[in-house]
């Protein structure tokens, strides 16, 4: 499922809104998201899951086509935890 599936079935559940509208709604409730683990807040999406900002420590790596040793950065990545509720629906 992509962004533009969920912005056309947003539109169809509700026709009194256009699909520019949907669009609109769904990029603001994107960057929404994307300020609130910039801030270094968590994302709780109720019966869905937590979004937080995790950092990954530096590590040493290989280059595939030398295999010369490589030292990887530490970096920081969006970690995504499933609620109970999603899980027992997907499972």
């Amino acid at each position: 499922m992509t962004k533009s599936d969920l912005m056309i079935r947003l539109a169809r559940q509700f026709p009194e809104i256009r699909r520019e509208d949907a669009r609109e709604l769904m990029d603001l409730f994107l960057e929404a998201m994307k300020e609130g683990l910039r801030s270094g807040d968590t994302v709780e999406l109720r019966d869905f899951g937590v979004l937080r900002i995790r950092t990954r420590s530096a590590w040493t790596g290989r280059n595939p086509k030398t295999g010369e040793k490589v030292t990887v950065g530490a970096r920081k990545i969006v970690y995504f935890k499933q609620s109970r509720t999603l899980k027992g629906r997907i499972l």
